[in-house]
């Protein structure tokens, strides 16, 4: 049986970015029919409008969250013509009985795609924030980046031991941290304040990958 291949890399991170992505819709259907109910979509609206307010940006970046979230939402809904059935559904005329079926159908599945919905915005609102922090997590890369180099010179130079342990764990390490920051933030539909949960996640990767840096074993 031949050996199947691992996804590695960039193409591993975006297998699990979008396995999270179905889990928040399993997430948000849980919480909304099982927990809140009967008033569970109130409560998810609820939860995106604490979350807003809990940010307090300036208000270049709320027009730039306002605009993924509009590109998520059309892309979605628009797009594929659920808002306008959504919309319209109930005030079309019943002039036929499989239009009437059609209507009821609908109907019937309001509360689920009202959910999808509000999960959706609240989702594209936390994506925007993680794409917000881009800059940050590259000046702390490259800084990571540099003073790792400063120690793999020193220790190239200066006949130090070799470590590929450590060197394999920090790239590991420098994955599940994005893979966890993704858990841990988009998952949970309740409100929650990056400013506490993103730096410690900059501060993992920063050590990850001076530590990637510093005890790689070829020549840069």
């Amino acid at each position: 049986m031949p050996n199947q291949q691992r996804l590695t890399g960039l193409l591993w991170l975006g297998k699990w970015f979008l396995l999270i992505t179905l889990l928040v819709l399993i997430v948000d259907l849980f919480c909304v029919f099982l927990l809140w109910s009967p008033d569970g979509v109130w409560r998810l609206q609820n939860v995106l409008n604490k979350e807003v307010a809990l940010l307090g940006l300036p208000q270049s970046d709320n027009d730039f969250l306002a605009g993924v979230i509009k590109s998520f939402y059309d892309t979605v809904f628009v797009s594929s013509g659920i808002d306008g059935m959504m919309r319209h559904a109930a005030s079309l005329p019943p002039a036929e009985e499989s239009q009437q079926t059609a209507i009821d159908f609908t109907e019937a599945l309001r509360p689920v795609i009202e959910t999808a919905m509000v999960g959706l915005q609240l989702f594209a609102l936390r994506v925007g924030i993680l794409i917000l922090t881009l800059p940050l997590l590259v000046l702390v890369t490259l800084t990571a980046m540099a003073d790792g180099y400063a120690g793999w010179f020193l220790r190239r130079t200066g006949g130090e031991r070799e470590s590929g342990f450590i060197y394999h764990r920090a790239k590991r390490s420098l994955a599940w941290s994005f893979l966890f920051l993704w858990a841990i933030y988009l998952i949970p539909p309740i409100p929650m304040d990056p400013k506490y949960l993103i730096p410690p996640f900059l501060l993992a990767a920063g050590i990850a990958t001076r530590l990637h840096v510093a005890f790689f074993k070829k020549y840069l």
